[in-house]
């Protein structure tokens, strides 16, 4: 963006002394979402000239999937629509929006937005439901849970036998979760007459799969309509190039090639789509199939919502799985609490759908990030209750492999309306702590990679820091100004951040030496860094890194300002392992009995890092996903 001109400038704010360091300026909510619109329209542009969308896009932008950023973008796209969420929740987060929407449907944002119907929660004739709470003893099936031992013989923490039940459900498909891949797998089950109960922890459907905005596919009717072309090798090679080929190919190409398909049998259920094909802003290829009104909650929830209504399905809402019922090494149902108390349900097999670990800032900790300031974007309800449940029972832990949809954020700034505010330059998609022409240094001042990962992958940003201590933005006024601050509300936005310093996290300096001090950095360190990275400028050839020689601005204009970076977490993607037929395996890879995992839980389609670029791919697994497994267990009941 070009710098703009002030007709009344800002007076510049009073630098901190060195040695309290005191930052200067505050918050307020700047919107530009043309700025994101043109971002994303150049996104992968270079490397992928031939990218090109078969129309325009819808004007809004939802961010939602970029949030999922995913569930895709991230790929751009949306969280985990498996995730459940409070309606009280819900209107929170609705407030705040983040990308997962980035999703990459990619799925999008956190949280339902809307109440819909409820369901009744009382058992149907073939459930057979009695009541335990006179012997405080679970009925069904004996069960054997004092410990779980994986293939190698190695004993698991072992799932929790409740010491009383208050009530018991018997039947042979236990949902967990009715969010994007819950309502797939609840609608093909049923269609199946598969005999099953649906639990949501929720008091409504939906989840995260409110805020997607399409889904992916390839051969669709829409793109044969449209002479669009893709093949299965063209996707599937982009992907597991950029995944270092560590993921299963056979479910990309599996996802490839039932994705028409799927388009076809969201019709049929009555989702609605709006007919425009893409590459959502920028991605490989024009894959993303928008929902009518280019929002998933009209053109995909509310449909699938009211054909489990016409299907008679059994769901049971505010009711949140506890723990697994193992019997001889078989999944033989699950324990949960909801109104009725503690409750056991006796199933033959159980498919988890809860959306993930996105809103658990301990099980984040766990896989290794710094959860210092950290903003949860999704839903506090995808708190890994399927990655517990199902590691508890001896499954394969890939939490380490897990990917997510995450971003830089900088906790001076305010948080972010992701949804409604993805484009403004100092705090959105691509702000100050998105990189670009600013210096990323450590704890130990070194620069440790090239700044402008976001042009290759949105959320690619964080992965090398990963590792690091603490991370920090450097950056000058004419950088600021030039780039960021362009516009009054940007620099009142900057300034007023500066003054608040929420988090400690944002201060100016006249000096490297003063800088230095902010975090307690080696100020010779510092200045070498600083002095090796101008020196690259004036070149205009980045000889360490590579960054390109339009973003290799120098930092030599007082003040000078440095940033501590923090995180944005929207949610992740996988932490079990699961096969084709969408069955969890144990620690020797092989499946637990009567165990699968969909959606958020058991997506294995990526490999640390979180590929945004193929449109529409994390949402198209959920519905594909969920279809799998209820596909799966009518084979596995069958014997």
């Amino acid at each position: 963006m070009g710098a703009s001109v002030f007709l009344d400038p800002a007076p510049t704010p009073k630098l901190p002394n060195s040695a309290d360091c005191k930052q200067i300026a505050g918050s307020d909510n700047y919107y530009k979402e043309d700025f994101m619109r043109k971002k994303l329209a150049s996104y992968n542009t270079a490397n992928n000239p031939t990218a090109e969308p078969t129309s325009n896009p819808p004007k809004n932008f939802a961010s939602s999937q970029c949030k999922n950023l995913a569930n895709d973008p991230v790929s751009k796209q949306a969280s985990d629509p498996t995730s459940n969420q409070t309606s009280d929740l819900v209107s929170a987060i609705s407030r705040r929006k983040f990308l997962a929407g980035a999703s990459v449907a990619l799925g999008c944002a956190a949280g339902a937005a809307t109440t819909f119907g409820i369901f009744g929660c009382a058992p149907s004739s073939s459930q057979n439901a009695t009541s335990g709470a006179s012997s405080g003893v679970a009925t069904g099936s004996s069960t054997n849970n004092t410990s779980s031992q994986d293939g190698n013989g190695n004993t698991s923490n072992a799932p929790k036998v409740p010491a009383k039940i208050d009530k018991t459900y018997d039947t042979d498909l236990l949902i967990i979760g009715g969010g994007g891949s819950g309502l797939a797998c609840a609608v093909q089950a049923a269609l199946n007459k598969t005999d099953f109960i649906l639990i949501e922890k929720n008091s409504i459907l939906g989840g995260n799969a409110n805020f997607v905005e399409g889904m992916f596919a390839i051969g669709s009717q829409f793109q044969k309509q449209q002479g669009i072309s893709i093949t299965a090798a063209d996707i599937t090679e982009a992907e597991l190039s950029r995944g270092q080929h560590r993921q299963n190919g056979a479910l990309w190409l599996d996802l490839c090639n039932r994705s028409a398909d799927n388009i076809n049998w969201c019709l049929e259920q009555g989702c609605q789509y709006s007919g425009i094909i893409d590459n959502y802003y920028g991605g490989l290829f024009p894959t993303f199939h928008w929902f009518k009104d280019n929002k998933s909650k009209v053109g995909y929830v509310e449909p699938m919502i009211k054909r489990v209504e016409e299907l008679g399905t059994a769901i049971h809402f505010s009711t949140a799985a506890d723990s697994l019922i193992l019997n001889n090494g078989k999944v033989a149902g699950a324990y949960a609490t909801g109104p009725d108390g503690v409750t056991q349900y006796n199933a033959k097999a159980v498919v988890l759908a809860a959306g993930g670990f996105g809103g658990s800032s301990d099980m984040i900790a766990k896989q290794g990030w710094d959860t210092d300031d950290i903003f949860i974007v999704g839903s506090p309800n995808a708190a890994g209750d399927g990655y517990r449940m199902a590691t508890e029972a001896g499954a394969l832990d890939m939490l380490a492999d897990a990917a997510q949809s995450i971003l830089y954020a900088i906790p001076a700034f305010p948080p972010i309306d992701f949804a409604n505010d993805a484009g403004n330059p100092i705090n959105g998609y691509f702000g100050i702590a998105a990189g670009g022409p600013v210096l990323w240094v450590n704890e130990m001042a070194d620069r440790f990679t090239r700044e402008n990962l976001t042009d290759d992958n949105l959320v690619l940003q964080c992965i090398p820091g990963k590792s690091n201590k603490h991370n920090y933005c450097i950056f000058d006024d004419n950088i600021l100004k030039s780039k960021f601050a362009t516009t009054p509300e940007a620099m009142k936005l900057f300034e007023d951040s500066l003054k608040s310093n929420n988090g400690n996290s944002l201060y100016a300096a006249n000096t490297i030496e003063d800088l230095a001090k902010c975090f307690k950095h080696d100020a010779k360190d510092l200045e070498a860094t600083i002095n090796r990275y101008n020196e690259l400028c004036n070149k205009g050839v980045d000889e360490d890194f590579g960054k390109p020689a339009e973003l290799m601005l120098p930092i030599n204009g007082e003040p000078y300002y440095i940033a501590k970076l923090s995180y944005s977490f929207f949610f992740s993607v996988g932490g079990l392992a699961t096969n084709r037929k969408r069955e969890v395996l144990n620690t020797n890879k092989e499946p637990i009995a009567g165990l699968y995992a969909i959606g958020n839980d058991g997506n294995v389609n990526y490999r640390n890092v979180y590929t945004i670029n193929m449109p529409g791919t994390a949402f198209g697994n959920q519905v594909n996903s969920g279809r799998e497994a209820a596909q799966s267990v009518l084979e596995y009941l069958k014997g």
